[in-house]
């Protein structure tokens, strides 16, 4: 069904979490290398440790704004970093997340934006404020 959706629309299907999942703890539904994969949550203690990595790594990212471009060197340094380094510490934090997955075969046949879902899926999950919050501002605007 997946790959018929991917055929005609050129995208997967969105994996939404309902409340009955996210009560449950339900295991976060990605798909990777066109296979779905079932992540399991992290207990409290492991997911706070996971979120403070996450937030260790999107704390660096204003540092990419000041990149003076009149330095080649400064930034050839930053694009490097931006482009290939920040990716691959998302994909570890997202292997971190999903232990139970084989990374070394997901990363021979999924590709980035199936990656960058995944992420997405596991980051909404462990951040559900992220998503809770607009939902409740939008809420009380009415």
């Amino acid at each position: 069904m997946d790959d018929e959706l991917k055929e005609k629309t050129g995208k997967y299907r969105i994996m939404e979490r309902t409340e009955e999942d996210k009560i449950t703890i339900a295991p976060i539904k990605v798909i990777l290398g066109k296979k779905e994969y079932n992540i399991e949550q992290l207990c409290i203690r492991d997911a706070r440790e996971w979120r403070r990595q996450v937030v260790k790594l999107l704390t660096e990212l204003p540092k990419f704004t000041k990149t003076n471009s009149e330095n080649p060197d400064e930034f050839a340094d930053a694009l490097t970093e931006l482009m290939v380094k920040l990716p691959d510490r998302t994909g570890d934090l997202f292997f971190l997340y999903a232990k139970s997955l084989n990374r070394d075969e997901i990363e021979g046949i999924a590709n980035e934006a199936e990656l960058a879902k995944a992420f997405e899926e596991v980051f909404n999950t462990a951040f559900p404020l992220t998503v809770a919050a607009p939902k409740m501002m939008a809420r009380l605007q009415r």
